[in-house]
């Protein structure tokens, strides 16, 4: 008890979020600048180099090479620790793979690799650069999870990783995403920072002209901004497939999909060009296959009066075929601060590392050349007396005596003379002390070089550029994405429409249907507890209005929605996002706004268009009016009827447990409203206010104990058929129903019966 204390919830939360966050953000998610890898890939290849898997060993099993790195260095789950080793031994995801894969390591395709007992794996030639000289006191070592072993803060890369193959991590409040880049442009860009300190973005990409992906494809961003985005550190480039043409017999063609962008699952893409064709969105486009071996090629058939240009132009609009690559370059600085740096910045850190490390390694050298030029002093002191010393060493009764002796003759330090017992005694003879001597010459020499290049700023600065020079000169590639800029093709989406007639069918649940044909819209199935709301015909190139109790309306292009093989159709809400208890309540089919306006009414609540006989009998057919359950109406123009997203449009305000019930075109002077318990009124059109936004509009008529549960247009010769909830119905004037000012609350109709609905 004496051991508790009491804090504040607030600021321990806060400590420990704080703790959390750094841990993830320096031992997870983030590249070091130095060797851009994150803390698991260099466990993977720190572990592979310690097992001795080099370029040039034999493929070992990736569970024995998951086991090593989850015994030793990361005590985290096998999948994760799989799954980078995997990335890197994927030449579609790092630009240079840095472990040489055996088996199924996945594909473009988004299949999953092979399990971990079945893959193989090593490094790769140029994953031999990351781990060069590791062993010469180059880099910092830290202790591993359980503090048995030592694991290197940091790979003493010779190469730029982090801009080669590029990296992208989620932290917790940042992220990164940097992309890959050419070696041999990279390695050029460093070359001439060396030459030329003073450098600027602008002059680095002389050299480095943009990201440069495994996958290839075009980069159709300008220079300016590519620029803007290596000086700030964030920004995006838009990459595009590459494609041509190929001629076939008979004057067709077809177009050849070569590559694609980065990260693009061409399954899903192949997936979703097939969808527009089947969906006929792109009607010149008349099937897509998948061709591919080694190389991508996805063939494309077109019809032979196809324009490839526009069709193409379509499909970098709707597909993955363009897409965009975010640039944060935000990774640990040296001192394990996260920041966003510049590309000049990046490089900067790199060449200051590099700088750093090979000044290590000549220290750690210069120490070995010493001692070894001390071991050899004491070998060259015994050389001309050799008779002696070997008189000394034979005469001695004990390793210690001989060890003193020698120590005392020839003043030598324990060091030496150690050396000189341990050595056999046929190397002590004319000829090997030839060679011990002949070391001891070459070996000053090369501390005197050491000690030279260790004195000069500008000798290390020339062997960091010697090293620079060898890894482009070994590894260096040509580009394999262009960048270019490349006039889109305008188009319009319209024109790929077909006109096709088909009919919409909508149940009582919201399931909705397209079909194409439908001669008796009664004899449809339903789900179970589901019935005919409404069917209607109309064209693929009209759109479709769905009006909801929540007084939303959500328009659509008919094309846009999905044809109905079978079964029962597709629940509305997959197609817009609906609220919480949202039904539909009916459609309506418009034409597009490029089409000549039409208007009629047909049964079954059915609304087609056809405005030119509407205007001829002097009504304006451009207004329609919608009504609440608690007796609230307005007009609207037909021009709120526009596309919307998949969110709708409010075209209605509700409250106190209101919602809507119904929507007519203003096609009469009169509208009849009844309510359930069996009051009507016929009110004139011109007293109903007109709203061009949403609202609540005005009373049209007072419900009071009772809601409303329908209306008509009508004229004051018309009839009215009052269906009611015992399955009578009746049928009544207009002229019968008293005219009255909205805001009424009607006069009895039906004494004992509810109204159910009114036609």
């Amino acid at each position: 008890m004496g051991q508790e204390k009491t804090s504040d919830l607030q600021d321990e939360l806060e400590k420990r979020f704080l703790t959390y966050a750094l841990s993830t953000i320096v031992s997870r998610s983030l590249p070091d600048v130095r060797d851009g890898l994150k803390p698991i890939h260099r466990r993977i290849l720190f572990a592979m180099d310690s097992m001795g898997m080099n370029a040039a060993s034999k493929h070992v099993k990736s569970a024995k090479i998951i086991g090593e790195v989850l015994g030793k260095y990361h005590p985290h789950g096998d999948a994760s620790t799989y799954e980078s080793m995997v990335r890197m031994a994927q030449d579609f995801s790092m630009r240079y793979p840095l472990v040489d894969g055996k088996g199924n390591f996945g594909s473009l395709d988004g299949d999953s690799p092979a399990a971990y007992r079945y893959t193989e794996g090593r490094l790769t030639p140029i994953t031999s650069f990351l781990l060069q000289d590791i062993k010469k006191d180059t880099v910092d070592f830290r202790p591993n999870y359980d503090n048995s072993l030592k694991e290197p803060v940091v790979l003493p890369s010779r190469v730029p990783n982090l801009l080669i193959n590029g990296a992208s991590g989620i932290a917790v409040g940042m992220a990164c995403s940097f992309p890959s880049h050419n070696l041999q442009e990279v390695m050029s860009a460093l070359i001439s920072m060396i030459d030329s300190p003073k450098q600027s973005v602008a002059n680095l990409m002389k050299y480095i002209k943009g990201p440069d992906f495994p996958t290839g494809g075009i980069i159709l961003n300008s220079k300016t901004e590519i620029r803007k985005a290596y000086e700030t550190g964030s920004g995006a480039v838009k990459i595009r497939g590459i494609w041509k043409v190929e001629s076939l017999p008979r004057g067709k063609k077809q177009i050849i999909l070569k590559e694609i962008p980065y990260a693009v699952n061409k399954a899903r893409m192949i997936e979703k060009i097939a969808e527009i064709i089947i969906a006929k969105k792109l009607p010149p486009l008349t099937d897509v296959r998948d061709e591919s071996d080694e190389n991508i090629r996805v063939v494309l058939e077109l019809k032979s009066t196809a324009d490839e240009n526009k069709v193409m132009s379509y499909l970098f609009k709707h597909t993955d075929l363009e897409s965009n690559f975010q640039l944060n370059f935000t990774c640990l600085k040296p001192n394990g601060e996260p920041a966003r740096l510049s590309l000049l910045e990046i490089c900067q850190f790199f060449l200051d590392f590099r700088k750093q490390v090979i000044t290590r390694r000549l220290n750690y050298e210069l120490v070995l050349i010493e001692k070894r030029l001390h071991l050899l002093a004491g070998f060259a002191a015994i050389f001309n007396d050799l008779d002696k010393a070997l008189k000394l060493i034979r005469s001695s009764k004990s390793r210690k005596e001989a060890h003193e002796k020698l120590q005392k003759q020839f003043k030598l330090d324990d060091e030496q003379t150690n050396a000189i017992l341990e050595i056999p005694l046929y190397r002590l003879v004319t000829m090997e002390m030839e060679k011990i001597l002949q070391e001891q010459k070459e070996k000053l020499k090369e501390q005197k070089r050491i000690k030279s290049i260790l004195a000069s700023s500008k000798k290390i600065w020339q062997e960091v550029r010697e090293e620079l020079e060898e890894i482009k000169g070994k590894h260096g590639d040509k580009r394999v994405t262009q960048i270019k800029t490349i006039e889109n093709i305008e188009y319009n989406a319209e024109d790929f429409i077909e006109h096709e007639d088909v009919h919409i069918v909508l149940s009582q649940n919201g399931w909705i249907r397209k079909l194409k044909n439908l001669s008796d819209p009664s004899g449809l199935k339903f789900k179970e507890n589901d019935q005919l709301l409404d069917s209607l015909q109309t064209n693929t190139r009209n759109l479709l209005a769905l009006f909801t109790s929540f007084g939303i309306v959500y328009v659509s292009k008919v094309y846009n929605l999905p044809y109905t093989r079978s079964g029962f159709g597709e629940p509305i809400q997959s197609l817009f996002n609906f609220g919480d208890g949202e039904k539909v309540i009916g459609m309506l089919t418009l034409p597009a706004p490029s089409d000549n306006l039409n208007t009629s009414e047909q049964s079954d609540g059915q609304v087609i268009m056809n405005f030119a006989k509407n205007k001829k009998e002097g009504r304006d057919p451009s207004e329609f009016m919608v009504v609440s359950a608690n007796g609230f109406g307005f007009r609207f123009p037909l021009s709120n009827l526009a596309e919307t997203t998949r969110s709708g449009r409010k075209i209605m305000s509700l409250k106190d447990n209101d919602h809507m019930i119904g929507f007519a075109p203003v096609t009469h002077k009169y509208v009849f409203l009844a309510t359930v318990k069996g009051k009507a009124v016929v009110i004139a059109t011109d007293q109903i206010t007109q709203l061009t936004g949403s609202g609540k509009g005005v009373i049209l008529m007072k419900p009071g104990e009772s809601h409303l549960t329908g209306f008509k247009l009508v004229d004051l010769k018309s009839k009215v058929t009052l269906i009611f909830d015992s399955g009578n119905d009746k049928v009544i004037t207009v002229k019968s129903v008293r005219l009255c000012n909205r805001g009424s609350q009607g006069v009895i109709v039906s004494k004992r019966k509810n109204i159910l609905k009114i036609q």
